[in-house]
């Protein structure tokens, strides 16, 4: 896991050591192990790391390869790569045994059609130092983020956005049609973001510059295969048995301490009973524990841990104890969003205790219609509603709106308002926490949210696993890994997600709907690995690794979130009078938002502050 930067075309090529040595500074949190600079008059490279499989300053980067004609600059981890060694590139002599090399190595034979061949989370950057053709690649489903601006002075390329504006060739201006889209769903999907010129590059893309121009191609998309369905319930069972097993086996190799989270959930207990299966030697684990009990998850965990001998390590957390880490857990957040101090408090134990590699089992509930939102879009595809007429739609939603102040009501009210009456529109309704028009102006024309969903939903595939690729390619991606990410990585922890490698989402993604469908919580995962999972964690009551933040914010963090706000209030980002009065209400336990509705405003304004960005209106 490292950072990587890269400036292409530079024109100012006198600076360039100098920019890459800021944008390296900026991200030595990712890798505080080696750095590096590679520069020849096309491109400057640069690279951070922190070392976990071979740790060798041999394995430092940028690499160059064997013949002197390619040099990468890689953040993340190939699992197979020790197949790829054995299968793809028999022969070759290598010179680490890094996975970077392999990368190098298996780029030359094969191009970019080697990438579909890469089992893993990846960003990186490789250049062809004969043709001066640079690739900018991302993977599967956007586990490590690469963040490019195209300006005038060069095309500039980081894993976070601190380092492109460290780079001080990117204005620091918030986009106004981007922050439209952050009120409404607590997050901003790529490739936009919420600076001004500054693009994400979007999960399964490359970017191919050569002497001429500079194209984007996709390599890989959720549900492009559609022609099959798994519907043999023992086959695919012993199926998603050795493809589960597989892929946690690679996701454990390393050269570096590491362990497991455990929530004490279906997912992790999951992961923690398949590891204690492939390693002899006790796992680590850690679980974070609350005094607020009806946060509470460590009895569940301490029963996993008790049932495969892990060394078992608990976090007690207190609001106090956690008020003093959130200006550090804030100022770390690259991109801002509705979650991520979660992450924040168990990395910082993880690593405390030793520890550079941990195991996640995010992906779990995407991938097994694990969230109401699988039941709530299956009656959406039922319902009568999508079926009216946008008139007697619109006269219900505003019928209800006046005589309800509950969220379930107004979220039904939504609905029918709908102009659009298709499943692409209704499923962002989900996480929608506001309507931009509410806080802002509307000055310019609103993002097309459901556009990002058009393909997904029209697909000729069952409705959950439908369900699931949206979920992948929207919350899960745009917010949870990007928040594991920066939150692992502020302190130098490596988290793993061995539910993400392909093959497991590609079987996932196409269960019948008689194997997936949600009659109990993650029933097909479960029945699965009935023998490795206690009955309490199957039938326990689903709390998700969450904090007691509706608690918190009206009490011990109070102050510190109104600080966010007096942030946006200074730049008139948003309607000071609107987020007041709704604040207040929420404050005097009003129900008619939750937490969910201003975290995220909070730490726009922490953001903005920390990060000089300004908006105008």
């Amino acid at each position: 896991m490292c950072g990587i930067s890269a400036i292409i075309h530079p024109i100012e090529t006198h600076r360039i050591r100098e920019t890459l040595d800021c944008m390296n500074n900026s991200m030595h949190h990712r890798g505080p192990d080696a750095d590096g600079i590679y520069i020849n008059e096309k491109i400057g490279l640069g690279h951070r790391r922190l070392s976990i499989i071979d740790p060798e300053n041999s394995a430092n980067q940028p690499m160059l390869s064997r013949n002197k004609k390619w040099v990468v600059a890689f953040n993340g981890e190939i699992y197979n790569y020790v197949e790829l060694k054995a299968n793809e590139l028999q022969g070759v002599y290598f010179q680490t045994e890094s996975d970077t090399e392999v990368i190098l190595e298996l780029f030359q034979k094969y191009g970019v059609e080697c990438l579909p061949k890469l089992r893993g989370m990846f960003a990186f950057v490789l250049h062809n130092i004969e043709t001066a053709e640079t690739y900018v690649v991302r993977d599967r489903y956007g586990m490590k983020p690469l963040y490019y601006s195209m300006q005038k002075n060069g095309c500039f390329i980081a894993s976070e956005l601190r380092a492109l504006l460290a780079s001080d060739f990117i204005p620091r201006k918030l986009n106004r049609t981007a922050l439209e889209e952050y009120i409404e769903t607590q997050t901003v999907c790529a490739p936009n973001t919420l600076i001004e010129n500054v693009q994400l590059l979007e999960a399964g893309h490359y970017l191919h510059f050569n002497k001429k121009e500079t194209t984007k191609h996709c390599y890989y998309r959720l549900l492009d295969d559609t022609s099959y369905e798994l519907s043999d319930k023992t086959n695919t069972q012993e199926l998603l048995r050795s493809t589960l097993r597989e892929s946690v086996a690679q996701h454990m190799r390393a050269d570096v301490p590491f362990g497991a989270f455990l929530s004490g959930g279906i997912d992790s207990s999951l992961l923690v009973g398949l590891m204690s299966e492939i390693r002899t030697e006790k796992i680590n684990t850690f679980q974070i524990s609350f005094e607020e009990e009806a946060f509470d998850e460590r009895k569940y965990a301490q029963l996993v841990a008790k049932k495969f001998g892990t060394d078992h390590h608990e976090i007690n957390l207190s609001a106090n104890e956690f008020l003093k880490d959130i200006p550090s857990a804030i100022a770390s957040i690259d991109f801002p969003s509705g979650d991520g101090p979660n992450t924040y408090a168990v990395s910082k134990a993880a690593k405390k205790a030793g520890i550079t590699v941990a195991i996640s089992g995010l992906g779990g509930d995407e991938l097994f219609a694990g969230y109401p939102v699988f039941q709530y879009m299956q009656s959406i595809e039922k319902s009568f509603i999508l079926k009216l007429s946008y008139p007697l739609r619109k006269s219900a939603s505003v019928a209800l709106n006046a005589i309800s102040s509950s969220r379930s009501l107004r979220k039904k009210a939504e609905m029918l308002g709908l102009q659009k009456a298709n499943l692409a529109s209704a499923y962002p309704l989900v996480r929608n926490v506001w309507k931009a028009g509410e806080l802002i102006p509307r000055t310019t024309k609103h993002f097309e949210i459901e556009n990002n969903f058009n393909f997904i939903f029209e697909k000729n595939a069952p409705l959950l696993n439908r369900v699931s690729a949206a979920e992948i390619e929207s919350y899960m991606q745009h917010v949870l890994l990007r928040d594991s990410d920066q939150m692992s990585m502020a302190h130098s922890l490596e988290i793993r997600v061995p539910f993400l490698d392909h093959t497991v989402v590609e079987l996932a993604t196409h269960l019948s709907t008689n194997l997936k469908n949600p009659t109990s919580a993650k029933k097909f995962l479960t029945e699965t690995f009935a023998d490795l999972l206690p009955h309490e964690v199957v039938n326990r009551k689903k709390m998700g690794f969450t904090l007691p933040w509706s608690v918190w914010m009206k009490n011990e963090l109070r102050d510190f979130t109104e600080e966010g706000f007096n942030e946006l209030y200074k730049q008139d980002v948003i309607n000071e009078e609107v987020l007041r009065k709704a604040w207040s209400k929420f404050v005097l336990d009003s129900e008619e938002k939750s937490f969910i509705s201003f975290w995220h405003l909070s730490v726009l304004g922490h953001w903005m502050k920390n990060n000089r960005i300004t908006f105008e209106s």
